[in-house]
């Protein structure tokens, strides 16, 4: 297996401090990123399934980097990000999933993340690039920054369109999910459950979702990157995704599943660049291994001092973590 650890000491970019995180981003980050940005709807089901995304387009960009979310999260949680990727030269594009952000919803629970078929999410991904992304960066080569369910998302893009993107970053990805019974009997329950017609309601263990959220029971391991999300999260109905449906749960275990399949990573024919967090409860890390294993073009990378969302770690973590990515879209 192709593993490297992570060396903090190099960045090509000034990482937001920890302490003044709240104070620069809403003085310099998002005006900035405002200046800059064009919002939109792109219809996908006719009749109103519409996903709402958000372009970046600084003058003289040499690439062109697309972000799928991951699992309960927006758009907006994404700002950091999105700004170190248009400093660092790169335009942005990402919308949010269905059931997600703004974009249109599947079932009519409020919080509920469901989907009838997990490529539908693929399928979704596909048209935005190539109906609002490609048209609009031209000749840029593009990238795929992909986290957590995005992740599981963009290595089965990977897999399909094989030759879309130049290169791709998966970043604590979903591809093994820790469900707390084998994944074998996830699925049997989920089939059942199917076939009763009750895929539309939450999964054991899931709910709706609660104010109040404790810091430490989070997938953040910064506290200034996570409450600063959490307050816009508290205050905006439409960013309070929580729990899962059992439709969602079956057809995730066999997204997963098809993923890690050898002759399915095979079809991978970009470099790909895979995260993996050292203290991750909520993604497999033999998952991610296999995959990687199984993926010649891959290479993986383990990151200390990080939890699932490796992307909202203290500001000496991600020194080194976006120091790895743009040495690797340099490359």
């Amino acid at each position: 297996m192709r593993t490297k650890h992570l060396s903090s000491s190099q960045t090509p970019i000034h990482i937001i401090p920890d302490s003044r995180f709240e104070e620069i981003m809403d003085k310099k980050v998002i005006p900035y990123l405002a200046s800059i940005c064009v919002r939109g709807y792109m219809e996908i089901l006719p009749g109103g399934g519409s996903l709402y995304y958000e372009a970046y387009r600084p003058e003289d960009a040499k690439g062109a980097v697309v972000i799928s979310h991951g699992y309960t999260e927006s758009i907006e949680k994404y700002k950091e990000v999105i700004y170190y990727f248009v400093k660092a030269g790169y335009q942005v594009y990402l919308a949010d999933h269905r059931g997600h952000g703004r974009s249109f919803r599947e079932t009519d629970h409020p919080n509920m993340v469901h989907v009838n078929r997990f490529t539908d999410y693929v399928k979704d991904l596909h048209a935005f690039v190539t109906g609002i992304v490609q048209p609009s960066c031209g000749s840029l080569p593009l990238y795929l920054y992909a986290h957590s369910m995005g992740g599981c998302i963009g290595a089965f893009y990977l897999e399909i369109y094989p030759h879309t993107f130049q290169k791709a970053i998966l970043t604590a990805p979903m591809l093994g999910i820790s469900v707390g019974i084998p994944p074998l009997m996830g699925r049997i329950l989920g089939r059942i459950m199917m076939r009763l017609h009750r895929e539309n309601t939450y999964a054991p263990g899931q709910h709706a979702f609660v104010p109040g959220e404790n810091f430490k029971n989070s997938c953040s391991a910064c506290p200034h990157r996570y409450h600063y999300y959490q307050v816009k999260k508290e205050k905006t109905p439409l960013f309070q995704n929580s729990g899962s449906s059992y439709g969602w749960a079956y057809q995730s275990l066999n997204a997963c599943n098809f993923i890690r399949q050898k002759k399915n990573c095979r079809r991978i024919a970009v470099p790909v660049l895979v995260f993996q967090s050292t203290n991750d409860s909520t993604v497999k890390g033999s998952a991610i291994r296999h995959f990687v294993g199984n993926a010649p073009t891959a290479r993986l990378v383990r990151v200390p001092g990080s939890k699932h969302e490796i992307y909202n770690s203290p500001a000496r973590v991600l020194k080194g973590y976006y120091g790895k990515i743009f040495r690797f879209l340099s490359a």
